[in-house]
């Protein structure tokens, strides 16, 4: 690589936190104009960190950044968009009451007379959408879009801002197959264009089938890097978590089902949009996974929280940083939010300190959590530490049903199989699951049945076992349906038909 390719260098980059925290040490990485770089790593591993310093939220304690051969030292996320980065984080920061078009000129619109030009900001976003094949309508509220919708919107808000380097955190976590393809297709089309882009992510295949080069890095150090194309899965597994993976969990249950524990018979909730019930059937027995799949938006994660309500239903909820922790909490305090008034983290009434201190210090080692310690706000997690705690809490109570939205949403490899793990004993003690997940593969090798959702409906219902992510996919777009499709277990198991037109 000639150094007049060269977009970003980092030479040596550290940073050592005044609690003695090493987040990263001595990390060196190139990222060429026109390149598509990975940096892939587990939970921890530094990664966040890594983005903060380039974005100009924390500064390194030692090495340097270079953009285009020359230091730089950003003070600001302002000095960071001025030398074109754009970053677009995990968890969206739209204004939900506010157009698409508006949450992206926002800060920086086109005014005349100190008026908003609204037609002006429209426009140029429509363009922007269309020349890299981001489709987002301008006009549309911020908060009635799906998570995916809205991380086009966040792409949009940087290259808005004339970012030609673009920092994509997670990227393809909350999209489902069709819409990260979308999305992989149009950052190669930034790529193609001249554009470099860091995608930071869990996912193997982000770096065999999206990336041109990946890094990786392990406890705050890269342990490996190259060509994409030169990479293996098992390779990158054992270099991202430091050992080989065991073989994937045997999901089959021990088994068969028994007693239906939850049944929902003809759920409505007209909303006027996509995301909306429309009379929808389903039984899920103990000792069983019911697999929701769907693009997003159409009514899974609303008969989460429907099904979540009718009683005693533990919830891992789709959006954890807003729905699933307290942020400005302590691990502790998020801990035991839906356990405190239970022996012994309480006694007449007084919270137990001791007793809390250590029922957190149990959970953090249990499920690998990294962090300082029970007293840490939860919100300075990375998003997989913190969805741990949301799952470790939720299973706390072995609750008879769990309603599990996106449960291993941006946790890596290692944890997600881990996590996975946990939802499958918990199911052979003969709890009853929902799975709503963005992800087939985790829905075809835990589910038992798998229902497909589309404007609030459920279009189809087959058994697990056999079925490819392909074959679900006409019916999630809408293009195919069974005939008085429910979720019930007496309900008739249609064959799966290939879309072939």
């Amino acid at each position: 690589m000639s150094e007049q390719s060269v977009r970003l260098a980092l030479r040596g980059l550290g940073k050592r936190y005044p609690n003695g925290v090493l987040a990263n040490d001595g990390i060196d990485l190139h990222l060429a104009r026109g390149e598509i770089h990975a940096l892939i790593g587990e939970n921890g591993a530094g990664k966040s960190t890594l983005v903060k310093m380039l974005y100009g939220l924390e500064q390194p304690t030692a090495g340097a950044i270079l953009l285009d051969g020359c230091a730089v030292g950003f003070k600001s996320p302002a000095e960071a968009i001025r030398a074109g980065i754009g970053l677009v984080p995990q968890h969206v920061q739209l204004v939900p009451s506010f157009s698409v078009a508006r949450n992206v000129v926002l800060g920086a619109e086109p005014a005349r007379g100190g008026w908003l030009r609204h037609r002006a900001a429209a426009r140029t976003v429509e363009d922007l959408a269309q020349r890299y094949g981001l489709a987002a309508d301008p006009a549309a509220l911020a908060g009635s879009l799906s998570l995916g919708q809205q991380q086009r919107v966040e792409i949009l808000k940087a290259l808005y801002r004339g970012a030609d380097l673009l920092l994509l955190d997670e990227a393809g976590a909350v999209l489902s197959p069709d819409e990260a393809d979308a999305l992989y297709r149009a950052l190669r089309k930034l790529a193609d264009a001249g554009l470099s882009v860091l995608l930071i992510t869990h996912k193997i295949l982000d770096v065999l089938d999206v990336a041109d080069r990946y890094t990786v890095l392990r406890r705050g150090r890269v342990v490996a890097s190259g060509r994409s194309r030169e990479a293996d899965a098992a390779g990158l597994a054992a270099h991202i978590v430091g050992r080989a993976l065991p073989p994937t969990v045997d999901a089959a249950p021990s088994a068969a089902p028994s007693t239906v524990l939850l049944r929902a018979r003809g759920l409505v909730r007209v909303t006027g949009s996509a995301e909306c019930l429309d009379n929808v059937d389903l039984d899920v027995a103990g000792g069983e996974i019911l697999g929701i799949a769907g693009v997003e938006g159409n009514g899974q994660a609303l008969l989460a929280r429907v099904l979540a309500g009718m009683g005693q239903v533990a919830l891992v909820p789709e959006d954890r940083l807003h729905d699933g922790v307290a942020p400005t909490l302590s691990i502790a305090d998020n801990a035991i939010a839906t356990s405190y008034r239970s022996p012994p983290l309480s006694r007449r009434g007084w919270l137990q300190r001791p007793a809390i201190d250590a029922a957190t210090r149990a959970m953090l080692s249990e499920y690998g959590v990294v962090a300082r310690g029970p007293e840490q706000p939860i919100g300075e997690l990375s998003g997989g530490n913190m969805q741990k705690i949301v799952l470790a809490r939720a299973l706390a109570s072995r609750p008879r049903v769990l309603v599990a939205c996106q449960p291993t949403r941006g946790v890596d490899i290692g944890a997600a199989q881990f996590l996975r793990t946990r939802l499958l004993a918990l199911r052979d003690s003969g709890a009853a699951i929902v799975l709503v997940s963005a992800d087939l593969d985790e829905i075809l090798a835990l589910s038992s049945r798998v229902a497909v959702m589309h404007r609030g409906a459920i279009v189809g219902h087959f058994r697990a076992a056999g079925l490819a992510p392909r074959t679900l996919a006409g019916y999630m777009t809408g293009a195919l349906r069974q005939p008085q499709a429910a979720a019930r277990i007496d309900s008739l198991f249609v064959a799966p038909v290939e879309d072939t037109r």
